[in-house]
């Protein structure tokens, strides 16, 4: 039961996230069409559609009775659901790196397109999962490392884009920093649990599911500032724009 609450609090955080995100993006009123703010919107559509599937998973598996129709049909699924999602956080790094690295126009294209692009992704990542053979523990769980692993590599390298250009603003590189150290973590777990042992695997979910509560809930205070700045209308500056400031040359 405890790891059910865990769930249910780890993933609402999630979906609140993505709530908080695209609040933030909608406070851009004028700048909307800004790279700093299209990476919040696009942000949001990706917690928006993993928050939601995720939380509808956790609640429905907490309240269905064991061995009911419902819990059987969760249960089914949930490895497809799992491997769903984890392919829509790669996709939403794929997509997040295309528009840091974009100019203005195609910018815009991506983050106008991303909803409708996780969206697709999530069904059809899903739909295919569910047709393979049910995995084994360790398949399932080796499969959902390297697909997490993957998540992290290319979230990675958009943040290391978004320190090139200036293309995030502090908050949402220090939400999405934090986002890329909880997968790293979700690694190192799945990944003992697929090579090594599951011998344990109540203690690591247990351990895995507070360390992951903790993080999200950074994730959601960063969110909630930058709504607070957004509201007074205050600029936040990307990480290391006053640095890139001063190696500028000046003009005239």
């Amino acid at each position: 039961m405890i790891t059910h609450v865990q769930q249910i609090v780890s993933t609402t955080l999630l979906l609140l996230f993505g709530v908080l995100a695209l609040l933030v993006w909608r406070r851009f009123r004028a700048l909307r069409r800004d790279r700093a703010a299209l990476a919040w919107a696009l942000t949001a559509a990706n917690f928006l559609v993993v928050g939601t599937c995720a939380t509808a998973q956790s609640v429905v598996s907490a309240a269905a009775p064991v061995h009911s129709p419902v819990f059987r049909l969760v249960y089914a699924w949930s490895p497809a659901a799992n491997l769903g999602r984890g392919v829509v956080s790669v996709v939403f790094g794929v997509l997040l790196l295309l528009l840091l690295v974009s100019r203005r126009r195609r910018a815009a294209q991506v983050a106008a397109a991303s909803p409708a692009v996780l969206l697709a992704t999530a069904l059809a990542a899903t739909l295919s999962a569910r047709l393979l053979p049910y995995p084994s523990a360790y398949a399932f769980l080796t499969q959902l490392a390297l697909v997490t692993a993957l998540t992290a590599v290319v979230l990675m390298a958009a943040l290391f884009a978004a320190v090139y250009n200036d293309g995030l603003d502090r908050l949402l590189w220090m939400a999405l920093a934090v986002y890329m150290l909880k997968e790293t973590i979700a690694v190192s777990f799945l990944a003992v649990m697929a090579a090594w042992t599951m011998t344990y695997a109540a203690t690591y979910f247990t351990v895995f599911y507070w360390v992951g509560t903790v993080l999200t809930a950074c994730m959601v205070a960063l969110a909630a500032r930058r709504l607070q700045l957004a509201a007074g209308g205050r600029r936040v500056p990307a990480p290391f724009e006053g640095l890139h400031a001063l190696r500028r040359p000046a003009h005239g």
